[in-house]
């Protein structure tokens, strides 16, 4: 790998090419309220009018819901309690490597992804598809721009942006920062967090649990703080 790549790769998380996509994105699908007019056109096909059901109802406990909810928080908190514990044992048996520095890392994007969207979430006071009145719900539609302008006061009952769930899945972004500075952006190293975060968003979207917009600000949020644990980590691996 040349200098001058290496270098590139060190100007700091604000100018990388994910970071700069991921911060407009949040921008226009929070301060844009046409954004709506997409979200429900999208969500029309998961649910049946006729029926005033979702194509997974949302109090369904069968075999999707073990799959894409409930069986992968399990695994991955399995998962990350095991991971913390080896490394544990590397740091005591003083066989640490800079890959469990790395590794560290990206159970640490894991976790902040999914605390920071779960903070967010509570905080908000916006609506899911379920719960409004335009899918049977019990509530008007309430936007993430409603709440920044005080359009609508708060209402402790409507938790739904960003995408709590699919962060389980983004969260696995954070394998980014394992990768070769040449392969941070390749499929390889995306895969994880990509594939685990749509198919749980993509889940919770046919249950009327988010809108599309919920979601892609949730991946977002994944993709920036992975960058910025890879800054993080070149940075203090630089002053080395």
């Amino acid at each position: 790998m040349s200098d001058t790549l290496a270098d590139a790769s060190r100007r700091g998380f604000l100018r990388s090419p994910e970071v700069s996509l991921s911060l407009a994105a949040i921008a226009v699908l929070t301060l844009w309220p046409p954004v709506h007019a997409l979200d429900l056109r999208l969500a029309m096909p998961f649910f049946d009018a006729a029926a005033d059901a979702w194509f997974f109802p949302p109090d369904d406990r069968g075999a999707a819901y073990w799959l894409l909810y409930r069986g992968p928080k399990i695994f991955l908190v399995a998962a990350s309690v095991v991971s913390l514990l080896w490394l544990a044992w590397r740091g005591f048996t003083k066989r640490w490597q800079s890959f469990d520095t790395r590794f560290l890392a990206g159970l640490l994007v894991l976790g902040l992804t999914a605390l920071l969207v779960g903070a967010i979430k509570n905080s908000t006071g916006v609506s899911c598809p379920v719960q409004e009145t335009v899918f049977a719900g019990p509530y008007p539609h309430v936007a993430i721009w409603d709440r920044l302008f005080a359009l609508v006061p708060l209402n402790e009952h409507l938790r739904c942006w960003p995408a709590g769930h699919a962060a389980a899945g983004f969260g696995l972004l954070g394998a980014r920062v394992m990768a070769p500075v040449h392969a941070r952006l390749s499929w390889r190293y995306l895969m994880p967090g990509l594939t685990g975060g749509w198919a749980l968003g993509i889940y919770q979207m046919a249950r009327g649990q988010h809108y599309l917009s919920h979601t892609i600000v949730t991946m977002a949020i994944a993709f920036i703080l992975s960058a910025a644990a890879i800054a993080i980590l070149d940075r203090i691996e630089d002053r080395g």
